[in-house]
């Protein structure tokens, strides 16, 4: 990668690893799980049961990462797992509980720590960076539906 795009990328990469570190600390220290539980918490969080293979596909993750989340999940009482009544081969999974708890109190958290992270901003920091993140979301899902891989491509020659 060329110096100019390695300047530009590190302070978004030591960001994102900074602001994960934190939600895992505080979500953990607050609500007892960590960011990757409320993560797939959010696509339980309805009445309907899901396969592990559409968490993995909303998640983008692979099955056998969302598969090995599940059983620590299931193993602390906060998802449920049952054998698919039309294919035994399918896992449905629902969150108790425990589960629907944790999460809302996981959503609480990670609420609080960004609006305590954006006081540390003025407002025209804050309207940039909300038009920068969106402006990003959007480029990022456009790249997702077109399966276009860009980060695996490399500027240096």
């Amino acid at each position: 990668m060329a110096k100019a795009n390695k300047q530009a990328i590190d302070p978004l990469l030591h960001l994102t690893y900074v602001l994960q570190h934190l939600s895992d600390t505080n979500l953990s220290a607050i609500a007892g799980v960590g960011l990757s539980q409320v993560r797939l918490m959010s696509v339980l969080n309805d009445t309907v049961t899901h396969s592990q293979i559409k968490i993995a596909h909303d998640l983008q993750q692979t099955e056998a990462n969302v598969s090995r989340q599940i059983r620590l999940m299931k193993k602390d009482g906060l998802v449920s797992i049952e054998r698919n009544k039309k294919d035994a081969r399918i896992r449905d999974v629902k969150l108790t509980g425990n589960g629907a708890r944790k999460y809302k109190m996981g959503v609480k958290v990670l609420a609080t720590q960004q609006k305590e992270l954006l006081k540390l901003l003025d407002k025209k920091e804050v309207k940039a960076f909300e038009r920068a993140s969106s402006n990003l979301l959007a480029a990022l899902s456009i790249e997702a539906n077109t399966h276009h891989h860009w980060l695996l491509t490399s500027d240096e020659g």
